[in-house]
Parts: C-alpha cells; sequence; structure tokens
C-alpha cells in the first residue's frame, strides 16, 4: 500500500488555523471565567466579613454609648449631692458655736439632782 500524503490546500490550512485560534481563544475564555468566578466567591467572603465586622462594632459603640450614659448619670448625681455639702465655712461656724458652747459640760439632770441633795 502507498500512502497518500494529502496535500493541504491553502484555503484549508488557514481554516485549520482559525480553528485552532478559536480554539485559544475559547480555552482563555473558560479560564478567565474560572478566575472571575473565584473572584467573585471571593468577594462575596469578604463583604460578608465586613458585614459582620461592621456589625461587631456597632454593638460595641451602642455598649460605649450606654456606659457614657451611666457615667453621665453617675456624675451628674454626684454634682447634686456634692452641691447638697456644707461648705468650709459653714463649717468653721458651727465648730466655733460648739466650741463656745462646750455640750461636754452641760450639766445633765441627774446631776442637778445628786447637787440639790448634797446642798439639802
Amino acid at each position: 500500500m502507498v500512502e497518500q500524503v494529502q496535500q493541504i490546500s491553502p484555503e484549508q490550512q488557514i481554516i485549520y488555523e482559525l480553528v485552532n485560534r478559536i480554539r485559544i481563544l475559547e480555552s482563555k475564555q473558560n479560564l478567565f471565567s474560572e478566575k472571575l468566578l473565584v473572584m467573585n466567591q471571593n468577594m462575596i467572603e469578604e463583604h460578608k466579613k465586613v458585614i459582620e465586622g461592621i456589625k461587631k462594632v456597632k454593638n460595641s459603640l451602642k455598649g460605649m454609648e450606654e456606659d457614657l450614659d451611666n457615667v453621665r448619670s453617675v456624675v451628674r448625681h454626684l454634682s447634686e449631692e456634692a452641691s447638697k455639702f456644707a461648705i468650709k465655712e459653714d463649717v468653721k461656724v458651727l465648730e466655733k458655736y460648739i466650741n463656745l458652747w462646750d455640750p461636754l459640760k452641760f450639766v445633765t439632770e441627774s446631776d442637778v439632782m445628786e447637787l440639790i441633795k448634797e446642798n439639802a
């Protein structure tokens, strides 16, 4: 048997070359589609992580705001109570009156009764 070598015409050669180029382009397009799909999945995962992080920050901020409100309330209460305290000058005046009267030297009823019995 004699093998026949087929001659490829220039038109066929151009068609084969075009078919090969189309296959290469299809392969590149498939790779690009796969990469795009992976990127989209990664972006969705990252978006979920970011949303979760934002929720945590919001909750933390809400807790801090509540703590700040509590601190403000305590400071307001302490301020109101501090305004009720006696000032230094008032305390000194009271001290002078106490020293002047010297209540420790006051006589009790039983002391008076004893003095009366002694003098009678």
